[in-house]
């Protein structure tokens, strides 16, 4: 930063105030410093090795430690009194009198009382200006232990600094458009600390280094050129923004009161990116109830019906935000702009991004929808004729699902939208909805979406949509994210958790469960996702360790035969090189053929072995990169689920604070005494029957109690 260049603050003032009472020398400090720079605490390092060394005696070193402590707190006070001058509240004489008073009570080793304290009592400052000035310093407002006893001349001096201010203080009439009254207290809270420069003005910069501000003090000169002002301002760094040199001296020539704030350099505050988003051309409506928002978040509103797609249609565009400008402030420096969010578009099945990475297409025929996690996804329909029972192999398809016949006992479905005739004691799996034309009968049945039925008996049916019955429900237990309807029938001896509550003809018992529990309000189905999210996320999390540790495994086999065949590459050119040298001895010695003949065959023979060796070495490695590019593949895919169950998670909980629970209950026809209504905070059970009535869980506010405690109450109401 170029104010950092400025600051002269590394060394601590124990060091300065050794050197000028030639206690030490100057090459004595810069050496003692040089051994404590790395030291978090310097200063307290600095004594230590004063003492260390025998530089300074302790005595000494004492007196020293007692003397930058009364100049560190002459130091702040000096700086709150050019706060106050600078905002006008004080002149110059009242803050002379103060400090005088204060450095005379220093000088004698008195505890000195704070010179804004006095001002206080002196009627000169309110409290609260006082205190704002203390926590522009990151100072206590309240008085340090012991400094809240007066001294013996505190009146003395209270009196003295009302007469210096009615005796000095003047104001004048502010520059219409260079003053900051009316947002003073903004202004002050955004300032950084005081420094006096030439011709008796204050500088002050606020904390973000975008504006700076001259004020004036009493005894300003007031033909200070403005070539002088903008070079004592270009050594304290501020370059960025300058006012002409016809406002500066308008400024200085002017009556202006000393609590005006003069706009003396102004940088430009950096400019935000937009955020860019997704533009949609097909319905994104999720469990038909909702979908996904411009910036990939799952909107549960919108209900509209869901179309079907060409290959090669344009499902959704990015919308490219704007640019982040940076901004510049008054020394010259660079802000960084905030970049805009960038929403990407993810895709699934049935769909690919374009060339360009702008758009998405489908690549099938089918229907287009978001998944839970977020992705685009074209859903193709396979249709079974007849149906599936034991016989016949699983059905998985990553679609929608049609089935001509029934899904029978011992068959399992899994797919998107999934229609059927009849469930009869099968499983069906279905991320979206699923479509009975009859009924369910001793089925389990999981869906996203939503579950239509004629009648639902003796079955498990766990859904994020609603359940939407004609006829019946009958000795089943019933789960849902949305509401369970029972349009034209009656509800017998079953179990429902509903969080948008149930709609009955009627409500009765029967079978061997008894009387219907139904508790509403709750998400018992989220709940269930959640926890299997948590056991899906730990698993994916567990395979990407596992994999990762294969992966450095394969690593450093490879690494071990790479490091075999270089070896064997140096025994192999040892051997050529013997043997070139043997063929060379056997031309020029023909006695010795025999000889260099044998040895020549061993070292062929080792050579061979060697060439052996290091082909089984070269194949080992290309088995190992095989390995290596599959554990790559299978990496990531799990990173691929992983951020996956990432968004699953975060639609699945805006999912359930988007759409809060209603603990309601509203039966056209007759409830059965017994019946078990629970709703989020309390429970009802009937002892009589009830007919034509609504059940809804109210806050209520118990009136006995000394304080009002809000309980809540299941409330039957009449339809």
């Amino acid at each position: 930063m170029a104010n950092g260049s400025k600051q002269d603050n590394t060394v601590p003032l124990i060091g300065t105030l050794a050197v000028k009472k030639q206690l030490i020398s100057e090459e004595q400090l810069q050496k003692a410093l040089a051994q404590c720079s790395d030291d978090n605490d310097i200063e307290e390092k600095l004594t230590a090795y004063f003492l260390a060394e025998n530089l300074i005696s302790s005595q000494n070193l004492h007196r020293l430690t007692m003397a930058a402590k009364a100049v560190s707190i002459h130091q702040k006070e000096y700086r709150f009194g050019a706060i106050a001058l600078a905002m006008g509240i004080v002149n110059k004489s009242v803050l002379d009198l103060a400090l005088e008073e204060q450095k005379e009570q220093l000088e004698k080793g008195k505890k000195p009382r704070r010179i804004g304290d006095l001002m206080v009592e002196a009627g000169l400052i309110t409290v609260k200006q006082r205190d704002d000035i203390l926590k522009l310093q990151n100072r206590p407002c309240k008085p340090p232990d012991g400094a809240h006893k007066p001294p013996e001349n505190a009146e003395r001096l209270v009196k003295g600094l009302a007469i210096a201010h009615d005796a000095h203080y003047t104001s004048a009439n502010n520059i219409p458009g260079q003053t900051l009254e009316s947002d003073g207290d903004q202004v002050l809270d955004r300032m950084g600390q005081v420094a006096q420069i030439c011709g008796g003005l204050l500088l002050q910069i606020t904390c973000d280094h975008l504006y700076a501000f001259l004020s004036k003090t009493c005894d300003m000169d007031p033909d200070i050129p403005a070539v002088v002002i903008r070079a004592t301002l270009a050594e304290k760094g501020v370059v960025f923004g300058l006012a002409s040199d016809e406002r500066i001296e308008r400024f200085i020539r002017s009556p202006i009161a000393d609590s005006t704030f003069f706009i003396v350099a102004q940088g430009v505050p950096p400019s935000p990116g937009k955020d860019s988003k997704i533009e949609f051309f097909f319905n994104t409506d999720y469990l038909k109830t909702g979908g996904m928002d411009d910036f990939g978040n799952i909107d549960f509103k919108r209900r509209r019906p869901r179309p079907l797609v060409e290959k090669g249609t344009v499902l959704a565009e990015k919308i490219a935000g704007s640019t982040p400008q940076p901004g510049k402030d008054v020394y010259g420096n660079t802000i960084k702009a905030i970049a805009g969010m960038d929403d990407l578009c993810r895709v699934g099945g049935g769909t690919v991004l374009s060339e360009d990475g702008q758009k998405v297409l489908a690549t099938v025929r089918g229907t287009p929808r978001i998944t839970l996690a977020g992705s685009i996804v074209v859903h193709e329909e396979s249709v079974v004729k007849g149906d599936i029972d034991n016989e016949t192999e699983p059905v998985e398809f990553d679609g929608n699902i049609r089935v001509c016949g029934s899904i029978k006992s011992g068959a399992r479905v899994c797919g998107v939208d999934i229609s059927a005739l009849e469930v009869d004691k099968g499983t069906v799996e279905a991320n979206g909805d699923l479509t009975v034309t009859r009924g369910i009968n001793a089925a389990r049945v999981y869906a996203r979406g939503n579950v239509y039925a004629n009648y639902i008996t003796n079955s498990e049916i766990v859904c994020m949509g609603d359940v939407f019955v004609k006829k019946k429900i009958v000795d089943s237990t019933i789960e849902c994210s949305g509401a369970c309807s029972i349009i034209t029938g009656m509800l017998v001896s079953s179990r429902v958790f509903a969080k948008m509550g149930l709609m009955a003809r009627s409500i009765g018992s029967g079978g061997t469960a008894g009387p219907s529990r139904i508790r509403v309000g709750h998400d018992a189905f989220a709940a269930r996702e959640l926890e299997k999210n948590s056991a899906g996320t730990m698993q994916v999390e567990e395979a990407i360790h596992n994999l990762g540790k294969k992966k450095n495994t394969i690593l450093r086999q490879a690494a071990g035969i790479k490091k075999q065949m270089t070896e064997l590459e140096r025994v192999k050119e040892r051997l050529l090189v013997k043997c070139r040298k043997i063929e060379s001895r056997r031309a020029r010695s023909p006695g010795d053929r025999e000889s260099l003949h044998s040895h020549l065959t061993g070292l062929k023979k080792n050579l061979k072995a060697a060439e052996s060796k290091m082909q089984m070495c070269a194949a080992q490695i290309k088995d190992l990169v095989k390995q290596a590019t599959k554990v790559d593949r299978q990496f990531s895919g799990a990173v691929a689920s992983q951020k996956g169950l990432v968004h699953e998670k975060k639609n699945l909980l805006r999912w359930s604070e988007h759409t809060p629970g209603k603990a309601r209950v509203v039966v056209d026809g007759e409830i059965v005494s017994g019946t078990v209504f629970v709703g989020l905070h309390s429970r009802f059970v009937p002892d009589t029957e009830l007919c034509h009535v609504r059940i809804t869980e109210r806050p209520v506010k118990c009136q006995d109690q000394e304080q009002s405690e809000v309980i809540y109450q299941m409330q039957v109401d009449n339809l």
